[in-house]
């Protein structure tokens, strides 16, 4: 089950999310929420001890459960938003599904898959 949650003011289509998550995410249930900047900041800050916002917060629950925390303001600030949205819910679920990006070995990783999936995604 994918559940996406819209919890800011700019219009999403949560629908087009569910499905994409749908696609690359098939076992267990996973949550998507759609914050603000503000909201993010705030979240960054309890979970990571980082202060200011960032563009995803993934949260493997165990189980097959998982959260993924997404800013929408990050994402209109890139200029795409619907590209980065998708973006940070591949990304999400690469971390859910066990890749990292804490060295740079990991982000070359990570970035080659979210490339791989979101080229995947395209195709019709």
């Amino acid at each position: 089950m994918i559940e996406v949650r819209n919890r800011q003011r700019r219009k999403v289509n949560t629908q087009r999310l569910r499905q994409l998550a749908a696609h690359l995410h098939r076992t267990g249930s996973l949550s998507i929420v759609l914050v603000s900047d503000r909201q993010m900041a705030e979240l960054n800050l309890r979970y990571h001890d980082t202060p200011g916002p960032t563009d995803v917060l993934t949260f493997d629950y165990g189980g097959g459960q998982g959260e993924i925390i997404v800013s929408v303001d990050h994402a209109y600030e890139r200029g795409r938003p619907a590209r980065e949205l998708a973006l940070y819910v591949v990304h999400g679920i690469l971390h859910l599904t066990g890749y990292d990006d804490r060295t740079p070995a990991q982000r070359r990783r990570m970035r080659a898959a979210e490339r791989r999936w979101l080229a995947r995604l395209q195709k019709p």
